[in-house]
């Protein structure tokens, strides 16, 4: 690990510690970033402590914690390293954080298009009030649904 300028090589601890969880599981940086969601650049940066233009990097709880997961290190000591607050890991919300736009369209992108209106019903009911006298949400998915699109075999008359 290359030391920041001016400062020795323990000043940021928490590189090594992620380079060496990541090295044991025989990982790039590239497999690290991928599994924690996001860029092989933002991992070189929590490995280094610098940023592109040479400064000192200083990452987001978040992203501590979402490295510290991917390389399975205990988030709170990834904090304690990287000096911020350990309580701000809840292991309540453990994980990562909520999807992305980006990920979520990727996925939309792939599904045919009765995948894509069966999705978009069920943002929907999420996002729209039902009316008073409709079916829970659940079940009126179920029954509304066209990612089911399965016949029931016909039953025969024993004529």
């Amino acid at each position: 690990m290359t030391a920041r300028d001016g400062e020795d090589k323990t000043s940021w601890p928490l590189g090594e510690v992620l380079r060496r969880a990541r090295d044991d599981k025989g990982w790039s940086q590239e497999d690290a970033a991928q599994k924690a969601r996001f860029s092989r650049t933002s991992w070189q940066q929590l490995e280094s402590g610098r940023r592109a233009d040479r400064k000192p990097f200083r990452p987001k709880a978040d992203t501590v914690i979402n490295a510290a997961l991917a390389v399975d290190v205990d988030p709170r000591e990834a904090l304690v390293l990287a000096k911020l607050d350990p309580t701000r890991y809840e292991p309540a919300r453990a994980g990562r954080p909520t999807a992305t736009v980006t990920e979520v369209r990727e996925l939309v992108m792939r599904l045919t298009e009765e995948q894509r209106q069966a999705v978009v019903n069920l943002i929907r009911s999420f996002t729209e009030p039902a009316p008073p006298s409709a079916p829970a949400t659940a079940e009126a998915y179920r029954h509304n649904s066209t990612l089911n699109t399965r016949k029931r075999p016909r039953e025969t008359d024993p004529d």
